[in-house]
């Protein structure tokens, strides 16, 4: 029978049942989840970490390994697994674009890649690509090394495109921080695997070293494992480096000597036959001007030619017309000489004929005649001679005619051979003249060759003793190798996620407990109620004869079944939904596996143990007190208390101006003190955990802009390989066109600040004594008064590890660097900081007590308005020796994306107190309804409408929830504080504070849950019978 009214009580108090195990599970589901979040990250951390055989030490040298070394490494005690790698920054175009990458070959052992999508490279010409920068959709196309890299740097490389065949994640990027480089802006965008013949190098530039030891991830023990071997590898890694710095001399020197003899060799035979085609160019030159020359001549001739041909036809012509005058003098004179003779003959006849007379006439006569006869025969033998010379001259004259003729003949047919030699010149001319200009051509294009050739000689002879020279100075600047030994410590992802998952368990340490103290409330105040309202049937069954154990177990088993139930219906939504949740906040920074559930058996044995002490525990308590009265005390109902006057009725113009409903609120407010202080207590828990919720968001997301915008304003910050020179500073300040407005240079140094009882590494920061660091950082207290900077024999501290090094202002305080050598200086403030921390220290300070100058390789630059930093950043890396520049947006961006996780982490908490402020009022306002049912059904016969009774019970619920969120706003305070100085990351400190509106969500949200609660219970007050209600209970 017991047992049958337990469960009937159950079914009929169903929603008190329900009420208890809900608040059970909240608490334990939430307490669970939260503490079991960080096991959870952590063994998934765990088994992603191995899985892909992260690294225990990555060594490093700046003459690189070789293979022989790489197995001297593997010979090493307790050395699991070492393999070589080779590492590059490059910039890189894909997709129209161009980023900076950080090229790795790929190691089978260590650091073992997880392929998301596609295939692992094949060949040297193929590789795998970051996941978090590249989607499916790039595996077939390729990444082309870009032209604007230094050859230097291209030539670590076998190829000049590489074929993406899958995209992957690495262990050594498990966060979104890719880190920073030297080339472009200063930002690696993204990583690249290729297999090692993708790389042109005979030398390994790392080596990855995995230990065999199985501890847990982040123990003291392996921190302890590791640290113990640190100065072995160490010396390890110097000997090894001093061996190849040996080698690589060696190599060097025998490779500048065979360098120095090739380049007098090739100088030699280059310089050879550059001297022999210099001779040919100038013989053909010669050659060409010779010819230059007789194509004059000729042409000179060929232009007088014409004339004397003229000439000489005219001279032919004059000649014939001379030939024909002389004929025409001859035929004429033949013609004049045949006339003469004929009359000569006819003197002659007529002076033969008169000869003839003579001889017959008279003797004298005769005789004179006769004498005149022979006289004019003599003339006629004289003519006669004449016209014989005559002749003669005549046929003299003929013959040199024909000889003339002859000579003309001669003449033309020699005019006719020049005029065809004139041709034949003109043609050979123009021949001569195509080959003088292809000579000459052909001269041109040697000339041009052997000048080309002469000049590539001497860029070639000056690259090349360039080289040597660079090779000698190299050689002769040479210095011992630096080598470094890197644990785990020193890899983004790793370290912040330790960070990141301490804050889980920093909330964890302080939520869930208070969570379970306002569920013990409930729970107490639940079966209080419980037990006070069934004081009657308590007393039935004692009478009945039920003894006292067998009573109280009805009610222990009532409480402990809903608290049993919602602990484990808590504890498996908690461990399972909690850690998914706060998971897929983390997922957006990290790419690891999918979570891995674990369950705690001693976290699932508090949870069950508290939740029955809460429910059993304040069970027993209070059944054992009602049963101490005998049976007919217990069947009767409790004497109310009497009434007393209310402090309000001392306050006459108040309690005056109240109404009547009004002033029965005020009475029942405080007159049930008991549940008053309940009420207040779990509304002002509900409302603390909300202004916690919103204060941890408030203390966390601020502390990045406060920090680069309020503290450390500058924008750029620029690293020099050395020392800057004057110069340097010169070509800074230089580049104001650029947008830079300001600049400052300062010397950046880790050291380690010593405490009484830990020692903390910090960040020395030395301003150049010539400056003004004041728009660049900005120091102030956490107050906000301004800090001068610290004079001589003076420090100002960040104010985190002051506190966490119990320092104060006007403490003297040690620095020590790596060589054990020590500054001692006076506090003279403690400054506020967010992010790292700082030492900021004189000059004067550092030089006097260190023995030396500070090395100023840094600078810090406000950019002008309007200027793109990243733009401004790429043109600081193009300055002479500058190593990176980093850009303060990106520090801000990757903080921001840090503490950016907490957001949904504060939403599930502010969620769980939303539901635990509900939880806790519907209980409390069934118990109020349910322990004032004759009352409220009194009022509703006094003929109060619904809406006015409903008024009367939920004024009481809104005053005291409003007084509970009052006071939650001072518990959350305290609350807050509390929790946050239990989340603790390293190097970064918080800015503890609740911002006024989140006061203000906090109150709203808490009444907001009350009217939700009150629309619920309405129904009940509607439901309750009026005539059943007042029934007496006897």
């Amino acid at each position: 029978m017991i047992w049958k009214s337990t469960f009937r009580e159950i079914k009929e108090s169903l929603g008190r049942f329900l009420a208890i195990l809900a608040i059970v599970a909240l608490g334990v589901g939430f307490f669970a989840g939260l503490k079991v979040t960080q096991p959870a990250m952590l063994k998934t951390a765990q088994r992603y970490f191995d899985k892909t055989a992260l690294y225990d030490y990555r060594l490093i040298s700046t003459v690189g390994f070789s293979e022989d070394e790489v197995e001297t490494i593997k010979k090493q005690k307790d050395v699991k697994a070492a393999e070589g790698a080779v590492t590059f920054d490059i910039i890189c175009e894909s997709g129209g674009k161009e980023r900076v990458l950080k090229m790795h070959s790929i190691t089978e052992d260590v650091n073992r890649l997880v392929l998301v999508d596609g295939e692992l490279p094949e060949n040297a010409g193929e590789c795998v690509v970051d996941s978090n920068l590249y989607g499916v959709s790039m595996i077939g196309k390729t990444i082309k090394l870009s032209d604007g890299n230094d050859e230097d740097d291209l030539e670590h490389f076998s190829n000049r495109e590489y074929k993406i065949t899958g995209i992957v994640q690495s262990p050594l990027y498990s966060q979104f921080e890719r880190g920073s480089t030297s080339l472009g802006n200063g930002r690696v965008s993204g990583f690249v695997y290729l297999l090692p013949e993708g790389f042109a190098d005979d030398y390994y530039t790392e080596v990855y070293v995995k230990f065999a030891c199985d501890f847990p991830l982040y123990s003291e023990e392996y921190d302890a494992y590791i640290e113990q071997k640190q100065d072995a590898w160490e010396a390890l890694t110097e000997d090894l480096a001093a061996e190849r710095y040996q080698t690589v001399r060696s190599e060097a020197e025998t490779k500048l000597a065979d360098g120095k003899k090739q380049l007098a060799e090739k100088k030699e035979e280059t310089k050879s036959q550059l001297d022999d085609a210099k001779k040919q160019l100038e013989d053909a030159k010669s050659q060409i001007e010779d010819g230059e020359k007789q194509l004059a001549d000729a042409k000179k001739k060929l232009e007088y030619a014409p004339d004397e041909l003229e000439k000489k036809e005219a001279e032919l012509t004059e000649a014939e017309k001379a030939i024909q005058e002389k004929e025409t003098q001859l035929d004429q004179a033949e013609v004049a000489l045949g006339i003469g003779y004929a009359q000569g003959v006819g003197q002659i006849q007529k002076a033969l004929n008169g000869i003839s007379e003579g001889l017959f006439s008279e003797n004298g006569d005769q005789g004179n005649g006769a004498a005149g006869s022979f006289s004019s025969g003599d003339a006629l033998a004289d003519a006669g001679s004449q016209i014989a010379d005559a002749k003669a001259q005549i046929a003299d004259g003929r013959a040199q005619i024909a000889e003339a003729q002859k000579q003309i003949e001669s003449g033309k047919s020699a005019i006719a051979k020049a005029k065809k030699q004139l041709e034949e010149s003109k043609t050979q001319i123009a021949e001569k003249e195509a080959e003088l200009s292809d000579a000459k051509t052909q001269y041109e294009d040697g000339k041009k060759e052997y000048e080309d050739g002469l000049s590539t000689y001497n860029e070639e002879i000056e690259k090349a003793e360039k080289k040597i020279s660079d090779g000698e100075k190299t050689l002769k600047e040479l210095k011992d190798p630096d080598t470094y030994v890197l644990g785990r410590d020193t890899n983004v992802g790793y370290v912040c996620f330790e960070s990141d998952s301490g804050i889980v368990d920093g909330v964890a340490d302080v939520f869930p407990i208070f969570f379970f103290l306002v569920a013990a409330l409930v729970c107490v105040t639940t079966m209080n109620r419980m037990v006070e309202e069934q004081r009657t049937q308590i007393g039935v069954l004692k009478a009945l004869g039920y003894s006292e154990h067998t009573i109280m177990a009805k009610y222990m088993f009532y409480s402990g079944s809903a608290a049993l139930t919602g602990c484990v219906a808590g504890f498996a939504l908690g461990t399972f939904l909690f850690p998914k949740v706060i998971w897929y906040a983390y997922g957006m920074l990290y790419k690891m596996d999918s979570l891995v559930y674990v369950f705690d058996w001693k976290l699932a044995v508090i949870s069950v143990t508290v939740s029955l002490l809460c429910s059993i525990g304040t069970t027993f308590v209070s059944v054992r007190r009602e049963l101490t009265e005998v049976a007919a005390e217990l069947m009767r109902p409790k004497t109310p208390k009497a009434g007393k006057r209310v402090f309000l009725e001392y306050i006459p113009f108040v309690w005056k101006r109240l109404k009547f409903l009004q002033k029965v609120s005020m009475r029942n407010i405080f007159r049930y003190k008991k549940r008053f202080f309940m009420m207040v207590a779990g509304i002002s828990g509900c409302s603390a955990l909300l202004v916690t919720g919103f204060g941890v968001r408030d203390s966390v997301t601020g502390i990045v802009t406060q920090q680069y915008t309020q503290i450390q304003t500058y924008d750029i910050g620029v690293a020099y390989s050395s020392s800057v020179t004057p110069e340097q500073k010169s070509e800074l300040e230089s580049k104001e066109q650029d947008g830079v407005e300001k600049s400052v240079f300062v010397a950046e140094k880790s050291m380690d600040l010593v405490g009484s009882e830990k020692t903390k590494s910090v960040s020395l920061i030395i301003a150049d004594p010539d400056s003004d660091m004041t728009p660049f950082v900005n120091l102030h207290t956490e107050k906000g008064v301004p800090i001068t900077f610290p004079k001589k024999g003076e420090a100002v501290i960040s104010a985190k590890v002051a506190d966490e090094l119990g320092i104060k202002t006007g403490d003297t305080v040690t620095l020590q660097d790596s060589d054990m050598k020590t500054i001692s200086v006076t506090v003279s403030g403690l400054c506020e900081n967010f992010v790292y921390n700082y030492v900021y220290l004189s000059a004067d300070t550092y030089e006097e007590q260190m023995k030396t100058e500070p090395e100023y390789k840094n600078a810090f630059v406000c950019v002008s308005e309007g200027t793109d930093a990243h733009l401004l950043g790429t043109s600081l890396m193009a300055m002479s020796d500058v190593a990176a520049v980093n850009i303060s947006q990106d520090d801000m961006e990757r903080f921001s994306g840090m503490m950016g996780s907490m957001d949904l982490i504060v939403v599930v908490i502010i969620l769980c107190a939303a539901g635990l402020a509900f939880i806790v009022l519907y209980n409390l306002t069934n118990i109020n309804i349910t322990e004032r049912v004759c009352e409220i059904a009194t009022i509703e016969v006094l003929g109060f409408y619904e809406n006015e009774t409903a008024a009367y019970v939920f004024r009481e619920n809104t005053i005291l929830t409003f007084l509970g969120a009052l006071a939650g706003l001072v518990l959350g305070v305290f609350l807050h504080r509390f929790v946050m100085s239990q989340i603790v990351v390293d190097m970064v400190a918080f800015d503890v504070h609740v911002k006024p509106v989140s006061f203000v969500y906090s109150v709203v949200l808490t009444l907001v849950f009350t009217w939700f609660v009150d629309r619920l219970m309405r129904k009940k007050i509607d439901a309750i019978s009026m005539t059943e209600s007042l029934k007496s209970v006897d």
